[in-house]
């Protein structure tokens, strides 16, 4: 009996190895007929069907690895192009859950609408190079879509209370009620009253209560610096370092090379493994990372990548003349997997002008959120952590390194650098305290042995 299974699971591999055979000679005398030595998509894309292209690229992850990139690109577009095919269940409407806490631009009063427009209206032009003569100067675009939600907030609480949409008092408190209730901390709430205030103050009206809610956004303030920040919460029972960070990137990229060529996991673990050395070596926030286009903000030459970019909240050049030399790995890694026989530079020459982080070749990039969500599935929390643990490193060291931290994370604000270097100073105030206490203890326990008198 065993002697019959053998000759059996010969059989079948032999029938393998004459099928993979044909399907390699197949693959070759395509390319001959083509005049091609190194394929590229459309040479793929012109063999056969998804399902001829997967067969074959089991056989060249095994025979011709390098050759996979292109043909995996082909297979993802064929499969979204087969996806769209298909009939749709779309019913219309809103996509995703119904709005609980807010309600849509469309459906705010109509006076509202016009301001923030014209708000958009002018911080564009401004942007474009346009002088701007308006007594109060219009908020960046990122501000004017805070100030829109609030105001969205706003009139979602006057519609619940049936009454007519208008920021005032009664209006304000009842939704800074329903947000105390849903634990929102003090520090968000003191931003949102902020952006209101703005959006009163841009209006020209309503200065008694502006008034007051610049008063209310100062309590807020206040006590959102005395309460520890959640990420400081989480280091608390989540101990880690940017060492430990470093390592969670290696091994995603380890897993990447390991997975099989021309597959969507191998590009995507390698996709993983840069979003987290990335911010390690550049902890910009993740709405400056997610919008790096290569070639523009992010530069590949000879000597490695550089890095140059104009900081999206504070407006400040943030500039990287050479990145380490350990994140090239990661960088070049996501160009080679895709280009024409795994070359470097042909990779680099067909993604200059897109996103770094994207999954269709740069065609579209991936959102800030998605960086995030990276983070949270590989780390346990936000990228935003990273600020943090390069402001413990500043912390730590014997001297105030706090410029170093700001630096590296493109901080500029007065206030911001005070913050951290008054914490700085606790800390090691703390540390220093206890290191004397330390020596102090261990001076009487020498002092109590000497005499013979035992230890304490």
């Amino acid at each position: 009996m065993a002697k019959k299974i053998r000759f059996k699971n010969e059989n079948v591999a032999r029938a393998a190895a004459r099928s993979t055979s044909r399907r390699l000679a197949k693959w070759q005398a395509h390319l001959v007929e083509r005049g091609v030595t190194t394929p590229d998509v459309e040479d793929f894309r012109t063999f056969g069907r998804i399902s001829s292209l997967e067969r074959l690229r089991d056989v060249l992850a095994d025979v011709a690895p390098d050759q996979c990139g292109p043909l995996a690109r082909v297979i993802s577009e064929l499969r979204r192009e087969k996806r769209s095919r298909g009939a749709s269940c779309a019913k219309g409407g809103v996509r995703g859950k119904e709005r609980e806490l807010s309600i849509s631009e469309a459906e705010l009063p109509p006076d509202w609408r016009a301001t923030l427009a014209d708000m958009r209206r002018r911080r564009k032009a401004l942007e474009a190079g346009m002088i701007d003569l308006g007594d109060v100067a219009p908020p960046a675009l990122s501000q004017i879509r805070a100030m829109e939600y609030v105001l969205c907030c706003i009139a979602k609480v006057c519609l619940d209370a049936d009454r007519p949409m208008d920021i005032d008092a009664e209006s304000v408190t009842a939704w800074l009620d329903r947000q105390e209730a849903r634990k929102q901390r003090e520090t968000g709430l003191s931003h949102q009253l902020r952006k209101l205030r703005e959006f009163l103050i841009y209006r020209g009206e309503k200065k008694a209560l502006r008034k007051r809610l610049a008063s209310q956004a100062a309590r807020y303030a206040h006590i959102g610096r005395q309460r520890r920040k959640c990420k400081h919460d989480w280091l608390l029972n989540n101990r880690t370092d940017i060492g430990k960070v470093w390592e969670a990137a290696e091994d995603l990229l380890d897993k990447s090379r390991k997975a099989k060529a021309g597959t969507s996991r191998r590009y995507l673990l390698a996709l993983h493994a840069a979003a987290i050395a990335l911010p390690i070596a550049v902890p910009l926030r993740i709405g400056d990372l997610h919008r790096l286009q290569i070639g523009k903000e992010i530069v590949r030459d000879a000597n490695g990548w550089a890095l140059a970019i104009v900081t999206k909240k504070t407006t400040s050049e943030y500039e990287r003349p050479e990145l380490w030399p350990e994140l090239t790995k990661f960088l070049d890694e996501l160009l080679i997997m895709e280009a024409p026989g795994g070359d470097l530079w042909a990779g680099y020459d067909r993604r200059e002008g897109t996103p770094l982080f994207s999954r269709d070749g740069g065609v579209t990039a991936l959102s800030a959120d998605w960086i995030s969500d990276v983070w949270y599935e590989h780390v346990g929390i936000g990228e935003h952590i990273i600020r943090t643990l390069w402001h413990e490193v500043a912390y730590d060291s014997d001297t105030d390194r706090t410029w170093m931290a700001l630096a590296l994370c493109g901080q500029k604000g007065r206030r911001t650098a005070d913050e951290y270097r008054e914490a700085g100073k606790r800390r090691r105030a703390v540390r220093a305290g206890r290191e004397r206490l330390m020596t102090m203890r261990q001076a009487v326990r020498n002092e109590a042995l000497l005499s013979g008198d035992g230890g304490i």
